[in-house]
């Protein structure tokens, strides 16, 4: 899967220099592939052909890797490191970050199109129309707006988690239902899938905002502490630490007994497990209360 996220934009001979550096360092730093993974052997599993399925799972890698790009520029998080490394904006400049996530989406919706394009035609709509409601102003982009609305003093848990559920339950939930769609799911895969896509960002943002505040960049591997410095969503900042962690496990423990429920069992959807976050296991994580 890293050699086609790596070289799914094809052949970077004759693109402007600057765009294709930019590219290359992006493309050369795939994160943990999860989604891509857990898209591609869901796709498998729903009988979709491997091609269309690998195409599917790098596409949705890519709108994801993209948004990160889009996240941490200066108008956004104004972050400095992802991945362990300088962001795209740092070492190539905005104007030249924006337009390599611009490409990089491009090509993402190109590939998931061709993964899709050989589904039935009833599937192959239901399938557009889930990427675009995943993806549009009352998804991820949605999402992306209200979390920079500036909440400093008047955030409440259940607005936080709002935003979470757009920005970062909608990625996942594309992540688990489209390939069943495209392929032979049944309704009620396709709606546990979709629960547990939501249980498991929703899950994922806890930990991310447990992280944020607790963990130094150079643990996490990005900048660390700007939801308080900037006023973005966040549950500490909402909640408080131990009510965080309690929602946290909650939510992991709901995701579990949803996934529970799918037929075939952990045999079956074992592609599942990477998707369920764990907190590091040091001291400040999971026992120290923290005043913000």
């Amino acid at each position: 899967m890293a050699g086609s996220f790596a070289n799914g934009m094809g052949p970077l001979r004759g693109v402007e220099p600057r765009l294709a550096a930019a590219l290359g360092d992006i493309l050369a730093r795939p994160g943990s592939l999860v989604r891509a993974v857990t898209a591609y052997l869901i796709g498998m599993e729903m009988g979709v052909a491997e091609e269309a399925a690998r195409a599917v799972a790098c596409g949705i890698e890519y709108l994801h890797t993209a948004s990160l790009v889009f996240d941490d520029l200066p108008a956004m998080d104004d972050a400095r490191t992802r991945r362990g490394a300088a962001c795209p904006h740092v070492l190539h400049g905005e104007a030249v970050a924006m337009l390599a996530a611009l490409a990089i989406i491009n090509r993402g919706y190109a590939m998931i199109w061709s993964g899709i394009r050989h589904a039935s035609p009833a599937r192959r709509e239901r399938a557009g129309e889930w990427v675009d409601a995943r993806l549009g102003t009352r998804g991820v982009i949605g999402g992306q707006a209200f979390d920079l609305s500036g909440w400093r003093g008047e955030q409440s848990a259940s607005d936080v988690s709002e935003v979470a559920a757009r920005k970062t339950g909608d990625l996942l939930r594309l992540t688990l239902v489209l390939p069943a769609i495209i392929g032979r799911g049944t309704d009620r895969e396709i709606q546990l899938l979709d629960r547990i896509g939501l249980l498991r960002g929703l899950a994922y943002q806890a930990a991310d905002d447990l992280k944020d505040v607790l963990c130094p960049g150079d643990e996490s591997g990005k900048t660390g502490g700007r939801d308080a410095e900037l006023g973005r969503p966040n549950l500490i900042l909402a909640e408080g630490f131990q009510a965080t962690l309690r929602r946290f496990k909650r939510l992991r423990q709901t995701g579990d007994r949803v996934q529970a429920k799918l037929p075939g069992g952990e045999v079956r959807w074992g592609m599942l497990a990477p998707l369920r976050v764990t907190l590091p296991t040091t001291p400040q994580m999971v026992m120290v209360p923290v005043a913000v």
